[in-house]
């Protein structure tokens, strides 16, 4: 790469997921040529050590020439409870090493904070004794010129040895942005398939407490209290209950995720690749924008049986006859309704797309035809 095409920019690297006592998840080993590492990483620049005579030009010159040893973020280094001049134990397979930590890394940003929290860096040398690799490299970093970019690609491709692959580095964040993805739709159909649960839930329960307390709506109505009172009054009461309801879900909503977010990292960790979370940080306006869709699905889910309350008669409310009436009337028109809903519903499932609107959408068609013709019989 250097000699024969002139790419100055070009570093090697060893890297591999290992196991650390004290650990709970894989950590990544991640071996570097120090000096062709600048133009890619900037890692070595944030070195400190803790206490003592040791300076950070000591620390690098011992991370580059002497075996067994490595660089650990600030805090992993806290969670694993060492400190500069400490060892890990580090295991590859059956392969037990000790590791001596020369320097701690304390990058300023957060964004660097985070990528370094699963890191242990490490002399490339060092890394292929660790690994039990010698010779080998994982892969090699390189930056082409913009003006050269095409005929370097062609050229590199040609002299690539059997098994090796070039390949855009950020072919590998569309990877990671795929994998989120997938988990952002996976949260967002649990999500509205917790809405749609909760809105008939709520409108089951406004619905059978209009029906239990009909007999003091015929009396309310009797005494003078008008339709749009009745209608008022059943509608706050969800408000009252809604907002209560609502904001009791929101704070549990945060304390679980914060406790499953461990769980999730750990899944993530197992199955893919090493992830580094230690918490979770939710924005004011996301949790206004779930306080908005509770109160809205509270009173939206109670309006057609505030409704209801509103066409309780004051003569009649004591009899049974009128509501069988009054059901045998509509049922013809709730019959269609449910069929039109349902129907509503396959169609939309039958279209060729795979929008979570639209998949939820029918569903909710369905679950609402259902429920009226459950309400027919």
């Amino acid at each position: 790469m250097r000699v024969d095409l002139g790419i100055h920019d070009s570093a090697p690297v060893v890297t591999e997921f290992v196991r650390v006592d004290g650990a709970n998840q894989p950590l990544r080993l991640l071996g570097v040529d120090t000096f062709a590492e600048p133009p890619f990483r900037s890692y070595l620049s944030a070195v400190e050590v803790d206490s003592g005579e040791v300076t950070a030009f000591d620390a690098i010159a011992a991370f580059i020439a002497r075996p067994g040893s490595v660089l650990i973020s600030e805090a992993l280094a806290q969670r694993l409870g060492v400190t500069s001049g400490g060892a890990l134990t580090i295991r590859t397979g059956t392969r037990i090493s000790e590791v001596q930590v020369v320097g701690i890394l304390k990058p300023e940003d957060r964004v660097s904070v985070q990528a370094l929290g699963d890191l242990i860096l490490t002399d490339i040398a060092t890394a292929q004794e660790l690994l039990d690799q010698p010779g080998r490299i994982t892969r090699i970093d390189l930056i082409l010129p913009e003006q050269d970019a095409a005929s370097l690609i062609a050229s590199i491709e040609r002299r690539l040895p059997e098994g090796a692959q070039l390949v855009a580095a950020s072919e590998s964040g569309d990877t990671l942005s795929q994998m989120t993805a997938a988990f952002e739709l996976n949260l967002q159909a649990l999500s509205l398939l917790a809405l749609v649960v909760g809105v008939f839930l709520i409108y089951n329960t406004v619905t059978f407490n209009v029906v239990q307390r009909r007999p003091i709506l015929g009396i309310l109505r009797s005494l003078g209290t008008t339709r749009r009172q009745v209608f008022a009054s059943i509608l706050g009461e969800s408000l009252t209950l809604g907002a209560v309801g609502t904001l009791a879900g929101v704070g549990l909503g945060v304390i679980f995720g914060r406790a499953a977010v461990g769980l999730v990292a750990q899944t993530v960790s197992n199955l893919y690749f090493s992830v580094d979370v230690q918490g979770i940080t939710v924005e004011s306006f996301t949790l206004i924008k779930g306080v908005a869709v509770g109160l809205f699905a509270s009173v939206g889910a109670a309006v057609v049986p505030a409704y209801d309350a509103t066409r309780t008669p004051p003569a009649g409310a004591m009899r049974r006859s009128d509501q069988e009436l009054d059901m045998r009337r509509l049922t013809p028109i709730i019959t269609a309704a449910a069929a039109a809903m349902i129907a509503l519903g396959l169609v939309l499932l039958a279209l060729p797309t795979q929008s979570i609107i639209v998949s939820f959408a029918a569903l909710f068609c369905i679950v609402v035809g259902g429920r009226f013709s459950r309400r027919r019989c």
